[in-house]
This record gives structure tokens, sequence and C-alpha cells, in this order.
């Protein structure tokens, strides 16, 4: 019977948000757009990419259907009200912030992009886009001195060098979203204690080294006053997570929301752990290094994958049960050498000639296979040195 309810509920929903759709669009010859918000990751990227190719549409009027700002689906309320004061600038956009036309069209949204009554925020794109440093956002007089309030009562200094960390672990998503399986997801997931020596070499150089992420994760257990879990202590807020992330000299971190954000602010990433060639970061300044792939106790070239579909699975579950493939943490070693290099690429250090040819050979042998973009992933050159074989024949 409770079924038959929804179905009906469903059906008159449809009656009422099809026409209504069809009519705005063709008598504003508008494009409508659904603001995806409910991940911390999308409503960053795919909102930033918006406005990096909004001057090429300036003559398409944009109508954005949002839930309102108070809405608790939003992953992080400052970064969406931020975004709203950018779009209040640009008078080729019409907002309608409505929790019920959100939910209805939420609720239709395969049918109507079939239709082409809507459109989603993207954000597939080659790294050029995401490098050219622009900036779609900025924190207001009053967001910029509240932060600096909190981080003089963390006992951060306007002179201290900080870098972020984040080790992305299953918490978040069973705690937000309880009533979802999220296991095939797992595979992303990487341990805080193998960052422990990278933690150490930093603080050696000076850093003052932030964890940040899920306020659900498990402790370090690792004690210096330089380090500090913001995000198990009550500093943590939206504000914060966005602001100690948009200061930091750079973020270590696996490809996630919270690591996401360095997009925006143009903070370069050095993502660990990294799995399908899809994750791999898109900054200019940016540096990753993967996880390797194991059948049977073997490791897989990237080389003998990258053409096939199974490189391309974001299920982990899938990946194992139809061909046996596990991915393989970085190491402790592996990330503290990619840290030493990713400290030497934002110290100003330059490739050799030897350098520059190796990674054109990599460009030109292996990223141009890949099936989701031909970009020049930007590959930490250790590894790549270490791990050549992986890569090229």
């Amino acid at each position: 019977m409770l079924a038959v309810s929804k179905n009906l509920i469903k059906a008159f929903l449809w009656v009422f948000i099809k026409p209504l759709l069809v009519f705005v669009k063709t008598t504003t010859k508008c494009k409508i757009i659904v603001w995806r918000v409910d991940r911390l990751g999308h409503l960053a990227l795919n909102t930033h990419l918006f406005f990096i190719r909004l001057p090429k549409f300036r003559d398409t009027n944009f109508k954005i259907i949002s839930p309102s700002k108070t809405n608790t689906i939003i992953a992080n309320k400052v970064l969406f009200k931020m975004f709203l004061v950018s779009m209040s600038k640009v008078q080729n956009i019409n907002l309608y912030s409505s929790n019920l036309l959100y939910y209805i069209v939420t609720v239709f949204q395969n049918k109507l992009l079939e239709m082409g009554l809507i459109h989603i925020m993207g954000y597939t794109s080659r790294e050029s886009e995401f490098s050219n440093f622009y900036k779609s956002v900025s924190f207001s007089q009053e967001q910029i001195y509240c932060a600096k309030k909190t981080l003089f009562n963390m006992n951060i200094q306007d002179t201290d060098k900080l870098v972020c960390v984040y080790a992305r672990d299953s918490s978040y998503l069973k705690v937000k979203f309880p009533n979802n399986d999220w296991n095939y997801h797992n595979y992303r997931d990487s341990n805080i204690e193998d960052y422990s020596k990278a933690i150490e070499y930093l603080i050696e150089l000076g850093y003052t080294v932030i964890r940040v992420g899920s306020e659900f994760s498990s402790p370090l257990n690792y004690q210096n006053d330089k380090y500090i879990e913001y995000n198990l202590s009550r500093y943590k807020s939206d504000l914060m997570d966005l602001y100690l992330c948009s200061i930091a000299k750079f973020i270590i971190g696996s490809r996630s929301g919270i690591t996401d954000i360095s997009l925006i602010f143009n903070v370069p990433l050095l993502a660990v752990n990294s799995t399908t060639f899809m994750e791999s970061p898109l900054g200019n300044s940016d540096l990753f290094i993967q996880k390797k792939l194991s059948q049977n106790g073997q490791i897989i070239p990237f080389k003998n994958v990258i053409d096939k579909k199974i490189f391309y699975l974001f299920n982990g579950l899938e990946l194992f049960n139809n061909y046996g493939i596990t991915y393989i943490d970085n190491t402790v070693e592996e990330i503290l050498e990619a840290t030493k290099e990713m400290h030497d690429k934002v110290s100003g250090y330059k490739y050799t000639d030897s350098d520059i040819k190796l990674l054109k050979i990599y460009h030109d042998n292996f990223c141009k296979k890949n099936k989701w973009s031909n970009r020049k992933a930007p590959i930490s050159l250790r590894w790549l040195k270490n791990n050549k074989d992986l890569y090229l024949n």
C-alpha cells in the first residue's frame, strides 16, 4: 500500500514538473542547471569549473536550482554561501533556492536529463582549465577575522608554514549516510599512520602540520606541538575547513572533497594513494603517486590495463569480484619520498633536462592511452623513476 502511495505521489509530481520545466525552457530560452551540493568535492569542483567556463556563455541565461541555504544536505554551508555571493554578481544567472523544487528535480533527474530539460554541473576536464588560477570565491573580511581568531586560539602564528594532511577513511560516509552501503568505495581509503614519517620530515623542516578531514576518524598515535589534529578538535568548522586549506603551502592526501578544495584556492596538492586514473589531481602544481594493482599476489603493470575497462571502475568490490584485483596502499617510505619531492617543488626546484625527457616519454607513451582523458597527469618524478616498469616498456 505504501509503495502504491509513493508511486501515485511521484506520478503527480511528474505531471507538475515536466510541463513547468518545458514552459520555462521554451519561453525564456534558458539553460536549467541542478546544482549538486551534497558532497564537498562536487560542491567545490563542479561549481568552480562552472565559473571558469562561464565567460564562454555570456549570451546564455542560466537558471540554477538549489536547496535553501539552511538545508542539511549542503556539504559545506560556508562554501555554498560564498558561491551564492559570486553568482549574485553575474547578470545571466538566476538562482532558485527551493527545497521542494530541488527535491522534485533530483527525484526525476535521470528522466529530465534524457529529455534535455535540465543539466548537471560536471567536472570532467583537462587539467588546463583548473590551472589558469581563476578565482571563483573569496573570503569576506568578517570570515578572515573569525578564521584568524581561531588560528590564534589554535596557537598558530601568521608566520607559520602550514601543510594540511588528509587520510581518507569510511567513517564520514558511514555516519552521514548510514542507510547506504559504501563498501564499494573502501578501495580509496588509507591509513593515517602511513603518513607518520612524512609528518616528522615536514616538522623537521619547520612546517606546522594540520590534519584535516572527518571528525569521525581515528587519531594518529603521534605527539608533537607542531602536529595538530584539527579534524578531531573543537576548532573544526565549515569555515576553518576552507581557510586552513587555502593558506597551506601544500596539501597531502588522497583525492576527496577536502583535498579538492585545493583547486579553488590554487594550493598545490600531493595526491597519494590515488587509484583509478580518473582520480589523479588536476592542478598545474600538483603531484601524485598511485596505489599499485595486485592480482593473485602479483603486481599488475599499469601499462597492461590503462586501455582496459577494469582500470576505469569506481567500484572496488566489482574490481575484486570480477577480476580478483585489489589496490595496495602506498607505503610509509613512498609517501615520504613523494613529500620530499613536493617540498622541493614548492621551494622552487627545477627539473633537469633528463627529468623533462622522462616525463615526456611517460606522457607520450602512457597518458595518451588513457580512455578518460589524455591529459598530462602530474606524476611524481621520484615515483616514476622507481616504478618505470609499471608504466613504460
